[in-house]
């Protein structure tokens, strides 16, 4: 008996053991995590932690150092291109690792090996699109160049140098939290990268709803209800801009029944994308108080933790150059340098395209041109923690792959083959434009570097000490035939194919306009006289506030800017209300409605963060915007209706037609504010979050102190806002600011991780310490230094 109570203990402390060092399903072992050396306390920072370091590493050809600043911000300077990338590269391993992992196992399609099952149907998707068909050949075309081919190689040997020293202890939180473990850096990582954010940036379309509303609507409406431009827009390039002389022919169209198809889907939804994009200006010296241009640039992408970008210096012979980097992939992609500065902004026209695909009866081929032609098939493994891999077939046609198919279904549960052409399959090389750029002198120099940016179309604002100003609609587009690729179009006829390339020089852009100022915020970038036809999707609220006020600006400061950036004022509330409270039957309110009519007589249409007026404004002016248009537009099948920038003009030259739909909505907007359980203030409604990529609350950072929305310049939704302000003044000595909502480090346990995002929510900035090429000492405020030399 005494041997058996012996045993017993025994026996369960190895079950113990044993069980908690296996996974279960998709969860982790819990034994490495509650290991109190080697476990999830491992890589908690001191607030004192010291990050001073003498490195010696394998293939470096000379000394290069890394001095850190006040903010963790990192001054690489090295004596040639391949130490600074390489460096570049073990920096960003060193603070981001897990990030760069997981973003591009993302764009890879490779979610499910990490996190299970419930991936499986996002990672088919990305398969589907061709996200690594369109990575592959650009890293064919970047390993060719010799210039970016040194970029990829340096880089991928920092990060991997860095991964070949860690320990299952020092892994970031999340490998240990997720049950993996970092695998070795391969250049394609750095091509998916960027591939993904083009993905983010030219991913969605309209053509398959627009093809439903066309069936379903007289074509007189339909032109009325969703016009291809919207009147009275401020473009991007100014009205009235010349534009370079078309070399193109403007293509001849076939017969719609030739073009285009029909399709029948059940009733989905379409994203809400209405407001999301980003901002960028530059007004000339004749505007500003200093003399010297001065550039601005928000762009407004997913509000994550780590913050997706990532700020640096990078200096070595010909280039000194400052500006945030996406972990990932070498160089700076917004910032400035000792002549230029630059900042982006999406583009928006349509560079995808969907095509209908007719299968033979075996399925093994499609028909071209009466033709039946073998489908090129790809077979995708999908491994997918805790169960079985899956197997997926991908069909490759001349129009690119099958995306959606009686296996795999499109929105509203489209059955009908469709294949995606899509100008981010292409080779191109993107990352040979920013190496240019980064060390660009002048506007010629900057027109040549852009000049490889083909995929995402961005509009590229330039600003030079030179007193310069220029803004260019940038990206590779084809001369299409009007209507070419606004709807879904038949994939048997030759018609109906992606032709001529317009040249790079044709794309639309100005230099020192009259007017002293340049802008963009995503709306139609040029006016009617522009040589050649394109589509796309556009947002005109914040372009129209934008040049109302720069058109009024003389004598503007960096604190004007920053006043811009942060400006909360709604051009819809201030257009459409005061027509919704004319047609306002107050007679039939109660005291509650009567008291937040009051509100919205008083309102100033600043959607402040605890602005009552603006929660009601935007509750009632989305529950205008149903109102009007679902009655019509619930029977059909298309989730898609007419834009509020539409609706607001409609509202404006007809508002009495919108009476009985401005009274109905309101009731609704009572109803609706009646159930609130936190009051109105605006920030709590609205409730913006910046969460941890992974959503673990312990490492988020919910319901911030923001106001604004997609019709104010500061558009911060609930997840999406400026993920980096800047403002560069190019005097004679250059005076820059920034700031992004995180941190350098993504280490949730270290006081870096979102040390920027309170000023980020207050709307302060931080002066961008840029050194100068020349400079050989550590400054005295800069806390810690690395020595790093080849080993």
């Amino acid at each position: 008996m005494r041997v058996l109570r012996a045993i017993i203990p025994l026996l369960l402390t190895i079950t113990l053991v044993y069980a908690l060092d296996r996974p279960i399903g998709p969860l982790p072992a819990v034994g490495p995590l509650l290991d109190p050396v080697n476990g999830c306390w491992a890589g908690a920072e001191s607030e004192e932690e010291d990050f001073n370091a003498d490195l010696k590493l394998p293939g470096l050809k000379h000394t290069v150092s890394v001095w850190f600043d006040d903010r963790l911000v990192p001054h690489i300077k090295a004596g040639n291109d391949h130490d600074l990338y390489y460096v570049q590269g073990y920096v960003h391993a060193y603070f981001r690792l897990w990030q760069m992992d997981m973003q591009t196992r993302a764009a890879a399609g490779r979610v499910s090996e990490v996190v299970g099952a419930k991936a499986l149907n996002f990672d088919r998707e990305q398969r589907r699109k061709g996200m690594v068909f369109g990575a592959e050949h650009s890293l064919k075309a970047m390993e060719a160049e010799p210039r970016t081919r040194v970029m990829l190689d340096a880089y991928k040997a920092g990060i991997n140098h860095y991964i070949n020293t860690l320990q299952f202890k020092d892994y970031p939180i999340e490998y240990k939290l997720m049950g993996f473990e970092p695998e070795l850096w391969t250049n394609i990582k750095s091509a998916l990268l960027l591939k993904y954010m083009a993905d983010d940036l030219t991913g969605a379309t309209e053509d398959i709803p627009l093809t439903v509303l066309r069936d379903a609507l007289a074509p007189e409406e339909f032109a009325m209800l969703f016009p291809e431009r919207i009147t009275g827009s401020t473009p991007v390039i100014p009205a009235g801009t010349a534009f370079t002389k078309p070399s193109l022919q403007k293509p001849a169209a076939p017969s719609d029944s030739t073009a285009f198809v029909h399709l029948n889907v059940n009733d989905f939804e379409v994203e809400d994308i209405e407001g999301k994009g980003s901002n960028n200006w530059a007004l000339s010296g004749s505007r500003t108080k200093s003399g010297a241009p001065i550039l601005c640039n928000d762009p407004h992408l997913g509000l994550n933790l780590p913050s997706l970008w990532y700020e640096v210096q990078l200096t070595a012979p010909g280039i000194n150059v400052y500006g945030v980097s996406l972990p990932g992939a070498p160089g700076v992609v917004i910032g400035f340098n000792d002549s230029i500065s630059w900042g982006f902004t999406n583009n928006y026209r349509d560079v995808k395209d969907f095509y209908t695909i007719q299968y033979t009866p075996d399925s093994n081929a499609y028909v071209f041109e009466g033709r039946q032609i073998p489908f090129e098939k790809k077979i995708e493994r999908i491994s997918v923690k805790g169960a079985a891999d899956y197997i997926d077939t991908v069909r490759y046609t001349l129009h690119g792959p099958v995306m959606y198919e009686h296996r795999f279904h499109g929105p509203g549960g489209l059955k009908r083959p469709l294949a995606v052409t899509w100008m981010a399959h292409r080779g191109t090389n993107e990352l040979l434009s920013l190496y240019l750029l980064n060390r660009s002198k002048n506007y010629n120099e900057y027109t040549a570097a852009i000049h490889h940016f083909q995929c995402p179309g961005q509009n590229m604002i330039y600003a030079d000490r030179q007193g310069n100003i220029a803004l260019w609609g940038q990206g590779q587009f084809v001369n299409k035939w009007k209507g070419q690729g606004r709807y879904v179009m038949n994939g048997t006829d030759s018609s109906t194919l992606w032709k001529e390339l317009i040249p790079m020089s044709e794309n639309p852009h100005v230099i020192n306009p009259s007017q002293g100022f340049i802008s963009s915020a995503n709306q139609t970038v040029t006016d009617s006289t522009y040589p050649y036809w394109y589509n796309g999707m556009f947002y005109e609220f914040r372009g129209w506030r934008i040049n109302q006020v720069l058109k009024g600006m003389q004598q503007a400061t960096v604190q004007d800017m920053f006043a811009l950036q942060n400006d909360v004022y709604s051009f819809l509330a201030a257009n459409a209300l005061p027509i919704m409270l004319h047609n306002l039957d107050r007679t039939s309110l109660d005291d509650k409605g009567r008291q937040y009519a009051s509100l919205l007589d008083k309102w100033d249409y600043k959607l402040t963060l605890e602005s009552e007026a603006a929660t009601v404004f935007q509750t009632w002016s989305s529950m205008l915007h149903k109102a009007i248009w679902d009655q019509k537009f619930n029977s059909i099948p298309a989730g898609l209706k007419p834009s509020p920038e539409r609706t607001l003009q409609l509202l404006l030259m007809q508002d009495s037609v919108y009476k009985d739909a401005v009274n109905i909505s309101y009731k609704q907007t009572m109803d609706s504010l009646g159930k609130l359980k936190n009051g109105l203030q605006w920030y709590q409604v609205k409730n913006t979050s910046v969460n941890h990529l992974t959503k673990l609350p312990a490492f988020s950072y919910p319901g911030l102190k923001l106001g604004g929305w997609g019709n104010a310049v500061n558009a911060v939704k609930g997840n999406h806002g400026p993920s980096w302000r800047m403002v560069v003044q190019m005097g004679k000595e250059i005076e820059a600011y920034g700031v992004y909502p995180g941190g350098q480090s993504g280490n949730p346990y270290s006081k870096y991780y979102a040390s920027f995002l309170n000023d980020w929510v207050e709307g302060k900035y931080y002066k961008l310490q840029f050194l100068a090429a020349t400079e050989t000492n550590k400054p005295s405020s800069f806390p810690y230094s690395w020595s790093v030399q080849p080993k």
